[in-house]
């Protein structure tokens, strides 16, 4: 799909009454992306496996003791379930809309059953929900541990503070704002314990690139955000940070960086850079800077830091 037609399937989504429920419809019906395909559940799968790889070396606690959180939940329970197929026991989840689909979540165990998994996993969702449309969120916490809040803004979600142990973001962060970011980050400051971990798995490429192989990854740096904002509906928002404005706003915000992995650039990706005609806020940063496709960063709270 041309990514501009893409653009304008999500804005018009994004303006129309009912239009997260029509989005809904368009991924399960029309470009037929819910639910997700066997290798991308794997990868799915595979993703949760790098957040509590690192989780595992820099805290001490058991799986099955720690309290867990995330933001940014999604359709289909992917993430969480995984998490509990390693042996997590208590989560909280959080997402601003209720996206969640019970029909969804049923498949995603179903795949737990089915699909061959190359991980250790200290075992299996097996308990399907039985009321897919209403009332699934009691099961979802009795079977899983799962305790699903939305909507519930990440910014200011009401829980205790210092209740968390340790709180994870997948492939969510380069769809807020910057300053909601900030806040969500302050919120994430509040709630984790001093010797709490917080793990982020972010994508800075132009998410249309997915679906377009026209363009490449960084097709949105040559964007100013007036003309960018045409492209960038409320449903699927991409806010373009670079990794250096990411690790910029978690020092100000109080955490300090444990681990840091990044997917760099290839010396091809460097020569598209190269040809692109670059929006001026981009061109302050060195190439290799904005050829950085993927991070993942472990962080915790600075020993002084305070908020």
């Amino acid at each position: 799909m041309n990514w501009k037609c893409k653009s304008f399937l999500h804005t018009f989504f994004s303006k129309v009454p009912l239009g997260e429920r029509l989005a809904y419809l368009s991924q399960r019906y029309l470009t037929k992306s819910l639910p997700v395909t066997d290798d991308k559940f794997v990868s799915v799968v595979s993703l949760v496996n790098q957040h509590l790889e690192v989780f595992r070396k820099h805290c001490s606690r058991p799986l099955g003791e720690v309290n867990f959180y995330e933001f940014g939940a999604g359709w289909d329970m992917i993430v969480p379930l995984t998490f509990y197929a390693f042996g997590v026991e208590r989560q909280i989840l959080v997402d601003l809309r209720t996206l969640l689909r019970g029909n969804l979540v049923n498949d995603t165990i179903e795949k737990f059953q089915r699909v061959k998994l190359d991980f250790a996993l200290s075992r299996k969702p097996d308990r399907l929900l039985n009321d897919v449309s209403s009332g699934f969120l009691l099961p979802l916490k009795q079977y899983y541990g799962i305790d699903y809040r939305a909507p519930c803004d990440a910014r200011n979600t009401g829980l205790q503070k210092d209740s968390i142990d340790c709180i994870s973001s997948t492939n969510t962060l380069e769809h807020i704002p910057k300053e909601d970011i900030r806040l969500i980050l302050r919120e994430c400051h509040r709630l984790l314990q001093r010797d709490g971990l917080m793990t982020f798995l972010i994508d800075y490429q132009d998410h249309y690139s997915y679906f377009d192989d026209g363009i490449s990854a960084y097709n949105f740096l040559q964007y100013s955000d007036k003309d960018w904002a045409f492209f960038n509906p409320r449903l699927h928002y991409q806010n373009r940070l670079r990794h250096q404005d990411y690790l910029d706003l978690l020092n100000e915000e109080g955490f300090e960086i444990v681990v840091e992995n990044r997917t760099e650039g290839t010396q091809a990706d460097l020569e598209i850079l190269e040809k692109l005609s670059l929006e001026k806020r981009f061109e302050a940063y060195k190439l290799t800077e904005l050829a950085v496709r993927k991070a993942h960063v472990l962080v915790r709270k600075k020993d002084n830091g305070s908020l």
